[in-house]
């Protein structure tokens, strides 16, 4: 799948703000508030919006959503590559909204009848282990 040291890099830099923004004065009543978007009994869509009020939030949101992008894109666009499928429309929608922007990269592998993508993985043979290194 090529070198992985630019994506690498994207998770340090988002690393890097989660560890500035939980220092800062209040982090934890971020966190608290953050709890209630993983309660099944609270409006997970509410507490996202309260901690979109949060500066140190926003900042760690963003280069999350960046490094998906990013990741997801790569793959899209080294296995188009790899199969020859056209990848412009499925990397404009996985840059714009993310998620469906594989799915439609999915489909357009369908309807071209190259059938779904592969990400980097490749199949194994059956007597192969998973952890042998794959023959080139």
């Amino acid at each position: 799948m090529g070198p992985i040291v630019p994506i690498l890099l994207f998770s340090l830099v988002h690393l890097t703000i989660v560890v500035i923004a939980a220092a800062q004065e209040g982090a934890t009543d971020q966190i608290l508030i953050f709890q209630e978007v993983f309660d099944p009994s609270q409006s997970q869509l509410a507490g996202m919006a309260k901690m979109f009020q949060f500066p140190n939030f926003v900042a760690e949101e963003w280069p999350h959503v960046l490094i998906w992008d990013l990741f997801v894109g790569r793959a899209i666009w080294l296995d188009g590559l790899e199969r020859g499928i056209n990848t412009r429309f499925s990397l404009l929608f996985c840059n714009l909204i993310g998620p469906p922007g594989l799915l439609i990269y999915a489909a357009t592998c369908i309807l071209s009848g190259k059938g779904l993508p592969s990400m980097g993985f490749s199949d194994l043979d059956d007597d192969q282990d998973i952890n042998e290194p794959t023959k080139s």
